[in-house]
C-alpha cells in the first residue's frame, strides 16, 4: 500500500465501517491512488459474490480500465461519488450502488486513496454516500494531528540546531515541502514565499527520502541548497535545508559518517558542544539480536550487494555466510522474478518499505518460495543500504495454489453441474446462484439476488420457516424432498440438501442448498407403485402359491396364497429364511426345512428346477404341490434371489388317478376275449385229456400235459390281475427286457387274432431301469395295441431296444396307415383320439407315466408307411 504511514490510521476507521454497515449488505474497500483495491473486508457471504465479479484485493477501479464507476470518478474529480453500477463494466451483477469518498494528505493535498461502500445487488441506499463521506472526513482528520506531530517533532530538531550555534542558515521542511521554520537571514532574503514554500526548489513534491543538492542564482550570485531527510520511527517525515549564499565555501561531508551505523546516539550538552557519548544498547546485545534471530535477515548496500547475513539465511538457503557475502542478491533469484524485484528494490532505495514474494534457488538445486520485507537503514537521516526478513512462504504457497485449484474446481463443478445451487446469507438472502438454478426454475440471477427466495410457493412458506429454524439451530445438513415454484407458476418436485458453511473459526457464515429436479423421477415412482399395486392384486388373485426370497433365502414377499399354505398370515415372514420360519409354524416345520435344502440344491445347479413336494396339513390330509424354483443371480455370478412358484395339483393328481385305473379297466376289457381265448384253449387240451383218462387211457404224460397247461392258464390269469389290480406306486430297479417279454406274451393272442407278428429286436438282455412296473407295463400295452389296432389286414410290430449313453431308446414300429402331421401335435390331449371309439386317455396317461420316470416320449408318422413310437427312459 501507498499509505504505509497512514495504515494505522486508516484501519480503525475501515474497521467501524464495517461494523456499521454489517447488516446493510456493504462491502468495505479502499483503494490506493492508482485504483487498486489493497483493503476490502465485509460479510463473507457478499465477498464470495463480489469475487465472481473481481472485486477483489489488487483489482483495478481506475476509470482507464474498469470504465465509469464511484471509485475511478472520485480519484478524477478529488470528490464523493455515487455511481448505480452499469452492465458495460459488471458482466453478472447489475444492480449495485457503489460510494465512495477520496482522502487526501493534509501536507501534500495530494489524494491518497479513496475510501468505498460497495452496496451489492441495492440500486440506492440512502445513508451509505454520507456514511462513507463522514468515515473519510475522519481519517483527514486524525491525518492532520498526525501531521501536526511530525511538525512538532520537527520543530524540536529546529530548536536543537538553534540551541548548537548553528552558523550556516537552515530552514525546515515538512512532508509535503511546505517551511515551517528558517534562519531569519532566509526570510529577509526572499527564499520564503507568502505559501510558505521554498523559492528556487525543485517542482514539488521532490523526494525526502535522501540527500540532494541544487544551485539557484539569486541576487549576488549562486547559492547552494543542501538537503538532508530527517526519519523518525523509519519514515521520513520532514527535511532540513542548509543554504550556503554566495562566497561561502561549502564544508565536505565525511564519506565514513554517511555510512556508519546508527548504534551509538549522542547527547548534547546545553553548551552545544559534545559532552558524553553513552552506548545506548551494548554490542552484545545487538549481535545477538541479529545473529540468533530465527527470521532469515539480510543486509544490502544501495545496488544490492550482499553485506551481512545472519544464521538463518543458511538455513535458507543452504549457502554459508562467507558464500553470501559481497554476492547480488540478483545471483539466487529465479530469473522471473528479478525484474519485481529490482522495481521494489528501487523503491526502498526511496525510503518507502516494501513486501515482495519471489522464488529463490536453493544450493542444492530446489526451489523456495520466500516473503521478503525490505526497510531502508538510516544513519544521520539519510539511507546507506536496505536490510531485509525474509521467510519461507513454501508450504504457504502450495496451499495457495491448492486453494486455487480448489476454487477452480468448484467453480467448474457450479457451472457444469445440473444440479441448481443457491447461496443464502445468514437472513436467507440469495448471494449466488449458478446456471442450472436459471435453467431450472427461469429466474435470472440478477432477479433474484439480495431478495429472498422466489422458488417457495405460498402454501409452504410455514414449512421453510420451519426449516430455517432448524438449521439455524442444529447445523446439520438437511435433506429432504419437497415441491417447488417456476417462475411461470408451475411446480416441481425437487430433491435439496441444505447444508451451513463455516469460517475456519467455525461460525456460520452463509448457507448453501443444492436442488435437483425429481419430477420425472417422482411420476416413474408413482407409475411404478401403480404397477406393483396392479402386479400385487394379480399375484394375490393367482390360485398359485409366489414366494420371493433374497440371496440369502431371507423372504422378501410373498402372496396371500402361499401365506395360507404355511399358515403365516398373521406372522412378519420379511426377512426370514426357511428355517427361521419353521420355528413360528411348527407343524410346517419339517416343509420348511426341506424347503431350503431344495433351495441350496437350486442355487448350487444353477437352472430352473421344477419338482413335486407334498406337504402334509393339519386335517391330516397331504397336498402335493407342482413347484418351480428359478434361481437369480448377479452378473458376477453372486446369489441375488430365487423365485419359488407352486401350485396345488391333488385334486388333478386324484383326477390322474382315476383316469389312470379307468384306462386300466378299458385295458382289462380289451383284453378280456384274448384272455379268454388264451384260458379257453388250454381247458379245451385238459378237458380232452382228462376223456382220455376216464375211457381208461391212462398214461402219465398226459398228466405232464395237463399241469402244463394249468401253469399256462395260472401266467395268463396272474398277469391281468396285476394289470387290473390298483398298485401303490413304488419305484424300483427292474430289467427292462424281462417286462417287454411279459407284455408281448401278454398280446401275443390277441395279435395272432388280428394277423400280426410281434418281432423283438433286443441289443442288450440285461438293461436296469428304476420304475413302477404296472405303470410301465400300461404304457407299452398301450402302444402295442395302438399298433394291432393300426393294421386292420395284420402286419408286422417291431419292438428295438437300444442303449444310448445314460438312457435307453425303446422304439414301437408298425405298418399301419399311418397319421397326418397336423394331428400329430394333438396326440396325448384329453380325449383327442384317432379311433372310431377311443377315448384318447390312453395315450394321454402314457405320456404322464413316462414323464413321471424322468422320460420322454416321441411320435413319428408317415401317412401310408407306419408309425413309430420311441421311449427314452434313464437307465441305472
Amino acid at each position: 500500500m501507498q499509505t504505509e504511514l497512514h495504515y494505522p490510521i486508516l484501519k480503525p476507521m475501515l474497521l467501524q465501517l464495517k461494523n456499521q454497515s454489517i447488516d446493510t449488505g456493504h462491502l468495505i474497500t479502499f483503494c490506493n491512488s492508482s485504483g487498486d483495491i489493497v483493503y476490502l473486508d465485509g460479510d463473507v457471504s457478499l465477498m464470495l459474490k463480489a469475487e465472481d465479479m473481481n472485486f477483489v484485493i489488487g483489482s483495478s477501479w481506475a476509470e482507464n480500465k474498469a470504465g465509469t464507476n464511484a471509485i475511478g470518478t472520485s480519484l478524477v474529480t478529488g470528490s464523493p461519488m455515487q455511481v448505480f453500477a452499469g452492465e458495460h463494466f459488471c458482466q453478472e451483477v447489475q444492480k449495485w450502488t457503489c460510494s465512495a469518498a477520496p482522502i487526501r494528505d493534509p501536507a501534500t493535498q495530494k489524494i491518497l486513496g479513496v475510501m468505498n461502500m460497495t452496496g451489492l445487488w441495492r440500486a440506492y441506499h440512502p445513508h451509505s454516500l454520507s456514511a462513507v463521506i463522514s468515515a473519510a472526513r475522519t481519517v483527514e482528520q486524525e491525518l492532520y494531528k498526525q501531521l501536526e506531530q511530525e511538525r512538532f517533532r520537527l520543530t524540536e530538531y529546529y530548536s536543537d540546531l538553534l540551541a548548537s550555534s548553528a552558523k550556516t542558515p537552515f530552514l525546515i521542511l515538512d512532508r509535503g515541502c511546505k517551511v515551517i521554520h528558517a534562519s531569519p537571514m532566509l526570510y529577509i532574503e526572499g527564499w520564503i514565499d507568502a505559501n510558505d514554500c521554498l523559492a528556487g526548489a525543485p517542482p514539488a513534491p521532490f523526494p525526502l527520502t535522501s540527500r540532494m543538492q541544487w544551485e539557484v542564482e539569486h541576487r549576488r550570485g549562486f547559492w547552494r541548497f543542501e538537503l538532508s531527510p530527517y526519519i523518525y520511527g523509519g519514515n521520513p517525515i520532514g527535511a532540513i535545508v542548509y543554504v550556503f549564499p554566495p562566497n561561502v565555501i561549502k564544508p565536505v561531508l565525511n564519506e565514513s559518517t554517511l555510512v556508519s551505523l546508527p548504534i551509538e546516539k549522542e547527547v548534547e550538552s546545553a553548551m552545544g558542544d559534545i559532552a558524553v557519548k553513552t552506548s545506548v544498547k551494548s554490542d552484545a546485545f545487538y549481535k545477538s539480536l541479529f545473529e540468533d534471530n530465527p527470521s532469515a535477515i539480510i543486509c544490502y548496500d544501495l545496488h544490492g550487494n550482499i553485506l551481512e547475513v545472519n544464521p538463518a539465511v543458511e538455513r535458507l538457503v543452504g549457502y554459508t555466510i562467507e558464500e553470501l557475502q559481497n554476492t547480488n542478491i540478483e545471483s539466487l533469484i529465479l530469473p522471473e522474478y528479478v525484474e519485481k524485484r529490482v522495481d521494489h528494490f528501487a523503491k526502498v532505495r526511496m525510503g518507502k518499505p516494501q513486501e515482495i514474494d519471489i522464488a529463490v534457488r536453493h544450493k542444492n538445486g530446489h526451489t523456495i518460495d520466500v516473503r521478503i520485507h525490505y526497510f531502508p537503514m538510516f544513519d544521520q537521516h539519510e539511507i546507506i543500504g536496505v536490510y531485509g526478513i525474509a521467510k519461507d512462504i513454501t508450504k504457504h504457497k502450495q496451499i495457495e495454489e491448492d486453494l486455487k485449484s480448489t476454487k477452480e474446481q468448484l467453480d467448474l463443478y457450479l457451472k457444469n453441474t445440473v444440479d441448481s445451487i443457491v447461496v443464502l446469507d445468514l437472513q436467507f438472502k440469495v448471494i449466488k446462484v449458478n446456471q442450472a438454478f436459471e435453467r431450472m426454475f427461469g429466474w435470472t440471477e440478477q432477479e433474484v439476488i439480495g431478495g429472498e427466495l422466489p422458488t417457495i410457493p405460498d402454501f409452504l412458506l410455514d414449512e421453510f420457516s420451519r426449516l430455517q429454524r432448524e438449521i439455524v439451530n442444529s447445523r446439520h445438513v438437511t435433506s429432504y424432498e419437497t415441491v417447488r415454484q417456476r417462475k411461470d407458476g408451475s411446480l416441481l418436485d425437487v430433491s435439496t440438501f441444505m447444508s451451513p458453511l463455516s469460517d475456519t473459526q467455525g461460525n456460520v457464515i452463509a448457507f448453501v442448498a443444492i436442488l435437483r429436479d425429481i419430477t420425472e423421477r417422482k411420476r416413474m415412482e408413482e407409475a411404478l407403485k401403480e404397477k406393483e399395486k396392479q402386479l400385487r392384486t394379480l399375484i394375490n388373485a393367482m390360485p398359485d402359491s409366489v414366494c420371493f426370497k433374497d440371496g440369502e433365502g431371507r423372504w422378501v414377499e410373498a402372496n396371500d396364497c402361499c401365506l395360507r399354505t404355511f399358515q403365516l398370515e398373521n406372522i412378519p415372514f420379511q426377512g426370514k429364511r426357511d428355517s427361521e420360519l419353521a420355528e413360528t409354524a411348527p407343524f410346517f416345520r419339517t416343509a420348511l426345512w426341506q424347503c431350503e435344502e431344495s433351495d441350496n440344491k437350486v442355487w448350487e445347479q444353477g437352472s430352473t428346477v421344477r419338482l413335486e413336494e407334498i406337504i402334509p396339513q393339519p386335517d391330516g390330509e397331504c397336498k402335493v404341490f407342482d413347484v418351480s424354483k428359478v434361481p437369480l443371480f448377479d452378473s458376477d455370478g453372486r446369489r441375488k434371489g430365487i423365485v419359488v412358484i407352486s401350485r396345488d395339483i391333488t385334486e388333478l393328481k386324484r383326477t390322474e388317478e382315476l383316469l389312470r385305473k379307468s384306462d386300466k379297466l378299458s385295458v382289462v376289457g380289451q383284453l378280456a376275449a384274448g384272455v379268454a381265448h388264451e384260458i379257453r384253449n388250454p381247458l379245451t387240451s385238459i378237458r380232452g385229456f382228462i376223456q382220455f383218462i376216464k375211457e381208461g387211457n391212462y398214461k402219465e404224460e398226459y398228466f405232464h400235459m395237463i399241469l402244463s397247461e394249468l401253469d399256462r392258464i395260472q401266467s395268463v390269469v396272474n398277469e391281468f390281475l396285476v394289470l387290473a389290480k390298483p398298485q401303490a406306486i413304488n419305484f424300483q430297479p427292474r430289467e427292462l427286457t424281462s417286462l417287454l417279454n411279459q407284455v408281448v406274451e401278454l398280446l401275443k393272442t390277441e395279435a395272432i387274432m388280428n394277423d400280426v407278428q410281434i418281432e423283438v429286436e433286443f441289443e442288450r438282455t440285461f438293461l436296469i431301469v428304476n420304475c413302477e412296473e404296472n405303470q410301465l407295463k400300461q404304457v407299452f400295452i398301450n402302444i402295442l395295441k395302438n399298433a394291432i389296432e393300426a393294421m386292420p389286414n395284420g402286419g408286422e410290430i417291431k419292438i428295438q431296444l437300444q442303449q444310448q449313453q445314460n438312457a435307453v431308446s425303446i422304439r414301437f414300429i408298425d405298418q399301419g396307415d399311418g397319421i397326418d402331421e397336423d394331428r400329430i401335435q394333438k396326440l396325448g390331449e384329453p380325449f383327442y383320439t384317432t379311433k372310431e371309439k377311443g377315448t384318447g386317455l390312453g395315450l394321454m396317461i402314457s405320456y404322464k407315466i413316462v414323464q413321471a420316470h424322468r422320460g420322454s416320449m416321441k411320435i413319428n408318422s408317415q401317412k401310408n408307411r407306419g408309425t413309430t413310437v420311441e421311449i427314452m427312459l434313464p437307465i441305472e
